[in-house]
Order: C-alpha cells, then sequence, then structure tokens
C-alpha cells in the first residue's frame, strides 16, 4: 500500500497538478492486501522466537538421560546395557562369611557387578535382550545374564521366550541399579529363583490397574547353603535333572503408575504396589513351594516397602541329584524398609530391617534379624550413584556372631 502511494505521487509530480474543476478520477476500491504469512518462528514481525515455539525447540526436561544414549535405525531401536558395581569395605566383622550371607570375609575390595549388553526393540511389537555378567561371581566366570526374545504387541498378553528374571518378589523384580540400598534383602536374594530359563506370559490392564505374570521353567535347583540361594542354571545341555517350575504372579496399582525405582526418587504424588506370588518347583533332588506378598507405598519422597516369603521344601524320595536336605524345611523371611529422598533425584536416606529363619526345625545361629541403613548420592537422572551403608546382623540363637559390616559402593547404569 505504502508503494502504491509512492508510486501515485511520482506520477501526479511529474505530469503536474490537476485541473481543480476536473478532480481526477477515483481508483477503484480494492480489497485491502491480506497480510504477509508470518513465519512460525517470528513474533508478529519483532524477529523474537514465539514463547510457544521456544518451547517446543527446548529439550525436554521429563525425558530421561538414558533415552539420548538410544540409536534408532528405521523400525529398530538399539539401547545399550550397562552395570557396574565396585564396592569398598572399610570394615567387615571378624566372624563375617560370604557363604551365610555376608557381603566377604574380610574387609577389602569387591567388584560386585559388571554387565554389558545390548537390548532391541522392532517398532514397539517385539523386543530382544542379551547382557552377560563379566567375572562377578566366585569363580570370576562370565555368565549370561538376560537372553530373551519377546513379542510385546499387545499390553495385555505378551510372551517372553529365554533366561530371564523369574517373576517372584517385587525386590528381586527391580533392577540390581534401582534398589534404595546397596543390594537387595537378604531374605529375597536367599529365597527367590533370580534367572532362569523358560517361557512368560505376561499382561497389564489399564494403566497397571492389574499386572499379571504366568511362567514356566526349567526347575529351580537350591544350593546346600540356605542364604547362598539358588544355582543359576541356564542349561547349555538343556533340562537335566531338575524336572520344571511353574510361578505365577499377580499385582495391582490402583492409584497410578509406580516409577520403577524403589526409593521415591521424583516425589511422586502418592503410588500403592501390591502384589502377591507363587511358585512350584518340581526339582530332582527336592520340590519347593514358595508364596510371597509384597507392598511398596511412595509419596513426596517418602517410600514404604514390605515383603513376606515363606517356602515349603520337601526332598525327593528317588532323588536324581545328590542333595543333604532329608526331612520336610519351613523356611520364612520378612522384610520392611523405609527411606526419604532429601533431595529430588539427588540425595536419600534409607533403612531396612529383616527377620529371617532358615529351617523351623533348627534353633542355630542361622536365624538371624539384620538391622541397618545408609546414605545415596546421585548423579545424572540416577546413571550415576554413590552408597554408604551399614547392617548390623544379630543371631537369635546360639553364639552372637562379630558381622556386621560397613560398605561404600560406587555403581554406573546405563
Amino acid at each position: 500500500m505504502v508503494l502504491g502511494i509512492l508510486g501515485y505521487a511520482r506520477s501526479a509530480s511529474a505530469q503536474g497538478e490537476p485541473d481543480p474543476a476536473e478532480p481526477p478520477p477515483a481508483e477503484p476500491k480494492a480489497d485491502p492486501p491480506k497480510p504477509l504469512p508470518v513465519k512460525p518462528s517470528d513474533d508478529a514481525g519483532t524477529g523474537e522466537p514465539k514463547k510457544a515455539d521456544a518451547k517446543a525447540k527446548a529439550p525436554d526436561a521429563k525425558k530421561p538421560l538414558r533415552d539420548y544414549l538410544k540409536l534408532e535405525a528405521g523400525p529398530f531401536t538399539f539401547s545399550p546395557i550397562v552395570l557396574v558395581q565396585a564396592q569398598a569395605l572399610p570394615y567387615a566383622g571378624k566372624n563375617s562369611y560370604a557363604l551365610a550371607g555376608d557381603p566377604a570375609d574380610t574387609a577389602g575390595f569387591r567388584l560386585q557387578r559388571a554387565r554389558f549388553g545390548l537390548e532391541v526393540d522392532l517398532a514397539k511389537q517385539a523386543k530382544g535382550r542379551v547382557s552377560v555378567e563379566l567375572g562377578s561371581r566366585e569363580d570370576g566366570q562370565a555368565r549370561i545374564h538376560d537372553a530373551y526374545l519377546a513379542y510385546v504387541g499387545f499390553p495385555y498378553a505378551q510372551v517372553f521366550a529365554g533366561a530371564q528374571a523369574v517373576p517372584f518378589s517385587r525386590s528381586e523384580l527391580t533392577a540390581s541399579a534401582d534398589t534404595a540400598l546397596a543390594d537387595r534383602p537378604l531374605a529375597v536374594r536367599s529365597m527367590t529363583p533370580g534367572q532362569q530359563v523358560g517361557v512368560v506370559g505376561r499382561g497389564v490392564v489399564g494403566d497397571r490397574a492389574f499386572t499379571y505374570d504366568v511362567g514356566v521353567f526349567n526347575g529351580f535347583a537350591r544350593t546346600d547353603q540356605f542364604y547362598q540361594g539358588y544355582n543359576q542354571n541356564y542349561a547349555p545341555f538343556g533340562n537335566r535333572f531338575n524336572g520344571l517350575a511353574y510361578v505365577v504372579r499377580l499385582g495391582t496399582e490402583p492409584f497410578g503408575r509406580l516409577s520403577s525405582t524403589i526409593a521415591d526418587v521424583t516425589h511422586e504424588s502418592p503410588r500403592l504396589g501390591l502384589g502377591a506370588n507363587y511358585f512350584y518347583s518340581d526339582g530332582g533332588a527336592r520340590g519347593v513351594h514358595t508364596v510371597g506378598v509384597d507392598a511398596l507405598f511412595h509419596a513426596k519422597g517418602f517410600h514404604l516397602l514390605g515383603e513376606f516369603l515363606f517356602a515349603y521344601v520337601a526332598p525327593k524320595s528317588q532323588p536324581a541329584q545328590p542333595t543333604a536336605g532329608v526331612t520336610n524345611i519351613k523356611s520364612m523371611g520378612v522384610v520392611a524398609e523405609a527411606g526419604y529422598m532429601i533431595v529430588e533425584r539427588l540425595l536419600g536416606v534409607n533403612a531396612r530391617f529383616e527377620l529371617i529363619d532358615p529351617n523351623d526345625k533348627v534353633s542355630d545361629e542361622g536365624d538371624v534379624w539384620l538391622l541397618g541403613g545408609g546414605a545415596t548420592l546421585q548423579f545424572l537422572d540416577g546413571m550415576v550413584k554413590t552408597q554408604a551403608e551399614y547392617m548390623h546382623r544379630e543371631e537369635r540363637h546360639g553364639l552372637s556372631l562379630a558381622n556386621d559390616y560397613v560398605l561404600l559402593q560406587g555403581q554406573l547404569a546405563l
């Protein structure tokens, strides 16, 4: 419009002024020009980014840092698996004994876990996972940790097949990197199967208002030392001597989805998770029935965890393997844990109590209670974590042993 006015003025000046008696003919009225489109990045021509657009371009503050490590290639998404947990024990009581579930026999250093692997997701329809433990066990040998394929196209009907975590116990199903203290409770490590080869069907209804897991595995073989738990057998020669094991777990989170960590790292609004599970292992030397219930509560940085485990072990009349167990045994474990994340995603404190009875027929130093706790300092969305912990272990019968410990742990988890 401005250019049109200037052009008209220049034309009038060149031709002289019009005769007053003959006013210039009126120009036909034209529709007002449409405003030029403004680029989305301009704010009404000021050149400044629009606030909404700037917000859209800013990094997502809620996106987990681990997501930036993922590699997308067409329909495939590749995620690295790295877990390193190194421990220092400045103090271990003179009666500490690793085979009895203590972290180590004497003060010193320990590699708790060194795990490496890869997870592949195919268009949210299927996934695969392979990870290995690089010499973290007593014999220093590398072992398969996870090796499975899964169909996950329907949230209410999924199938996982291969070496994987047996769906039993909330503490056991929580990733090693996501526990509130340096490791899972001793009762859980002693009474749950851990990893095994099998097939699991699982499903989620609603936003985890109801969850289920039903699995069939190679049979679970207990060690002769109660506190050493179960053998981790990945069946390179197939299923030998151990029969089959059958597992079912039911769960609910009625007030919304819980975060994956035991501690309430993100200061959630009140959330509750409840679970109940059962397995029967038809082992070559003994049959094992185990039941468990658990509950986890989160609220504004506080967490409360409770678990109860009960096992009934019956030796076979004609065992397919040598065994030291010749009578029926009942075992029991109770876990109570509480903590508070003082600074969200940064600093927290936790405490834990356990009561364990390995054998109802024997009253000795194996019957114990444990009480302890510690502090956690984490960085980079939990990928780097340092923990300090003290645990007192008291024998309920027999001699009182000096097996307390002080533990420091550094962790990298990707």
